[in-house]
């Protein structure tokens, strides 16, 4: 059998990853040409120099070649016209010749891939958040507008309190769309703005619950709680986001034959709101996560649109009013949703919230 002689020179001075050994000063002695060209050096250049300084290893393990392991570290390679490159770096310890070596790979290629994989998921994100906020208030607007066209086509007046609905309608879903292009970002960061006036949490539920009437009069939809005298200091369009939310999921799961009810009560302290459908309900050991981002119950049919981000969204606006948001369910008999919140907002003025008096135009006209 003949001897096959293999030249190892050859084979690392043509492989495609880096190879560089330093000493036990982390000065290097050895490097291939794909690490002069990962480093962006001409050749002969790396000889000398500290590694420790061109690649960047988390905890400094660079200066450690006697504890340095085979196992790939992310690291960032400085190269000598002052860019970086995203680096994967393993380390061999010293043998007998007291030579530490590194095997260095680019990541560059495969650090793009997962920035668009990353990209993509954020916009499917988005436009799901979006879309699921804004379907609900959208309809109540033409719906409005409908009935003020027909009534103007018959030349008459068209019925008391259509045009302030259409208005109020209007108004506040500009501030959602103004709203929804920053909200996920800032409740993840903890920056979210938010605008506290004093407003009558009943009427202002009771209007919500009638513009999801005009946009789907065939849903039995009900309001239970008083008329009014329910007085809150939160901000509306936030409370307005979460009802959205709730209401619209508690529909979407519960049918059109089903009740879905909203329910107002409020305590000197507190006040809550709270959503109950009888749709198919949240299995017990999944509702610790329904408010997680991108969360969908294993019970929900393939057919039902969203990507999980509703509930998620609701519950950071809850949160930083200062309230709550928790869900009590049962597979087969329903779920209630319940939003409770502070009768009084809780921070001085210009902490964190931007004061707008008693004005809210996003309240009923009386």
């Amino acid at each position: 059998m003949q001897e096959t002689t293999i030249d190892w020179t050859e084979v690392i001075a043509r492989a495609p990853d880096g190879v560089v050994c330093a000493d036990e000063r982390g000065r290097i002695v050895y490097a291939n040409p794909a690490a002069e060209r990962l480093l962006g050096r001409l050749p002969g250049e790396l000889v000398g120099e500290s590694f420790p300084e061109l690649v960047a290893l988390p905890g400094g393990q660079a200066h450690r070649w006697d504890e340095a392991t085979v196992a790939p570290e992310r690291a960032i390679g400085h190269r000598k016209d002052g860019t970086d490159v995203p680096l994967e770096v393993s380390l061999v310890p010293p043998g007998s010749r007291a030579f530490a070596t590194a095997f260095v790979r680019d990541l560059s290629a495969s650090d793009r891939s997962v920035t668009t994989k990353l990209l993509t998921a954020e916009r499917e994100s988005f436009l799901s958040m979006a879309a699921h906020q804004l379907r609900a208030p959208i309809q109540p607007v033409l719906n409005s507008l409908r009935t003020i066209e027909r009534a103007l086509a018959l030349g008459k007046a068209p019925p008391d309190g259509t045009m302030a609905r259409a208005l109020r309608q209007t108004l506040r879903l500009g501030r959602l769309v103004d709203a929804i292009l920053s909200d996920a970002a800032a409740i993840e960061r903890g920056t979210l703005e938010v605008h506290v006036s004093a407003f009558d949490l009943a009427v202002f539920t009771r209007d919500v619950v009638e513009d999801f009437r005009l946009a789907a009069p065939t849903q039995r939809l009900e309001y239970h709680g008083p008329g009014d005298g329910v007085p809150v200091m939160s901000d509306p369009d936030r409370v307005h986001q979460i009802l959205i939310s709730l209401i619209d999921n508690a529909m979407k799961y519960s049918g059109r034959q089903r009740v879905v009810t909203v329910e107002v009560e409020g305590t000197e302290s507190r006040v809550r709101v709270r959503v109950i459908d009888q749709g198919i309900g949240i299995p017990a050991a999944e509702q610790a996560n329904v408010f997680g981002k991108f969360y969908r119950g294993s019970n929900v049919p393939s057919s039902a649109s969203g990507l999980g981000v509703g509930l998620y969204l609701a519950q950071g606006l809850a949160k930083r009013l200062h309230g709550s948001l928790t869900v009590a369910s049962e597979v087969g008999r329903g779920s209630a949703f319940s939003l409770v919140l502070p009768r009084h907002w809780p921070e001085g003025p210009g902490v964190a919230a931007t004061h707008r008096g008693n004005h809210d135009e996003s309240r009923p006209p009386h």
